[in-house]
């Protein structure tokens, strides 16, 4: 248990299996930010199973982590802090209304309203707990259960909503101002989900340049 005096210790994590080119533009984003609040920052690189698609590594990644920090928070390849100057324990932490996980709802934006109500798997702060585990493992184990959560679109998002979230809706909080935490405009994350490889990179490699971050 950690005693209440000591600091909050927060880990980011993402799951970068590939070489496309907005991978290495989302990690000098997120690694500077992490630097400049003395947050972890790890990138997994782990070769995923090839009997599910790619997409579910991140949850084994959640797993495999989920020791020696307080709070994980987890942003997919697309996703990077836009506002270097908010704090996870200020800002998102807050928002869990005490419960063990975090995510907004399943928006873009305005134009790209997906599933509202239902969570997006793209930007997940959970806390490091017995129940935070409980609830990954039976994330990761879902495919076992249901097969169409196996290789079709959204796969990770299919599982969650069709056998986790049923199984443990007081675990999660799924907080409705999208623009704060996973918007494609979000003010402090954002996540550009389903935008063209291209165009992320484009976006991500300008923002590099005027925000001063080392670009080499």
């Amino acid at each position: 248990m950690r005693n209440t005096s000591d600091p909050i210790k927060i880990k980011v994590l993402q799951t970068l299996c590939g070489d496309l080119e907005y991978f290495s533009w989302s990690e000098k984003i997120n690694r500077s930010y992490c630097e400049r609040h003395g947050y972890e920052y790890v990138v997994s690189r782990e070769v995923p199973r090839q009997d599910r698609h790619i997409n579910w590594q991140k949850i084994a990644d959640i797993l495999r982590h989920l020791n020696g920090c307080d709070y994980i928070l987890f942003l997919d390849a697309d996703a990077h802090f836009y506002s270097h100057e908010m704090r996870i324990e200020e800002e998102l932490i807050p928002l869990m209304n005490g419960k063990d996980i975090l995510m907004a709802q399943d928006i873009g934006d305005e134009t790209s309203r997906w599933n509202p109500g239902l969570p997006n798997a793209g930007v997940i702060l959970t806390t490091t707990g017995p129940n935070a585990r409980e609830f990954f493992e039976a994330w990761d184990q879902s495919p076992e259960l249901y097969e169409d959560c196996r290789w079709d679109w959204p796969p990770i998002q299919k599982g969650l909503w069709q056998i986790v979230l049923p199984k443990y809706p007081a675990r999660i909080h799924v907080h409705p101002e999208y623009y704060m935490i996973q918007g494609r405009y979000g003010q402090y994350i954002r996540h550009y989900a389903l935008t063209p490889d291209e165009e992320r990179a484009g976006i991500m490699r300008e923002f590099c340049k005027q925000r001063n971050i080392e670009i080499h």
